[in-house]
């Protein structure tokens, strides 16, 4: 009976091991959350544009039919905790941002609203002169496993309004993840 138990104990703890290892893993198609369900776009037409998949990567793009804004999401599953970690600091979108847009067309953002990502940042891509308000934010994250990038574009969305729109992007996340 000891050796049973002792059996067990090790199974069990075999098992906790390799999930702490390997993290929680999820279908890609689940940790996207469409624009048409999220609240405070759910009323307008989104039609998904373009879907491209490879390997441990998936990027969407919705477009309004009405006033043409973009919603992309693009997520990518790492092989470990260190190699997302990696990812999330070499990925970062601000580096091909900033060769886009000049050092100046970068705004860094304080969040605003709590998420359980594990890293997170948001920031918005200046398109014309610096006093002219922002027309296309990134949310750039890592849960465990997932780095995770959204780019939406809307002319004149306020840093409110899109941190509310990443944290229920936030809470989708972490629903499917725990």
């Amino acid at each position: 009976m000891a050796a049973l138990v002792v059996a067990t104990v090790l199974a069990g703890a075999a098992v906790v091991v390799h999930r702490l290892q390997a993290g929680h893993r999820a279908p890609l198609d689940a940790l996207l959350v469409p624009p048409s369900t999220i609240d405070l776009l759910s009323g307008e037409q989104w039609q998904e544009d373009s879907a491209r998949a490879v390997g441990g990567e998936l990027t969407r793009q919705w477009v309004n039919a009405r006033s043409r804004d973009r919603f992309v999401q693009s997520i990518i599953e790492h092989s470990g905790g260190i190699t997302a970690r990696y990812g999330y600091s070499a990925e970062d979108p601000r580096i091909n941002d900033r060769e886009d847009f000049g050092p100046e067309g970068v705004r860094e953002t304080p969040l605003g609203v709590p998420v359980s990502a594990d890293q997170s940042l948001i920031y918005c891509l200046l398109t014309g002169r610096q006093n002219e308000p922002c027309s296309l934010w990134v949310y750039w994250s890592r849960y465990g496993l997932y780095t995770v990038k959204i780019y939406y574009r809307e002319p004149g969305l306020d840093a409110a309004r899109f941190a509310e729109i990443v944290k229920i992007v936030d809470a989708r996340i972490s629903a499917v993840l725990d």
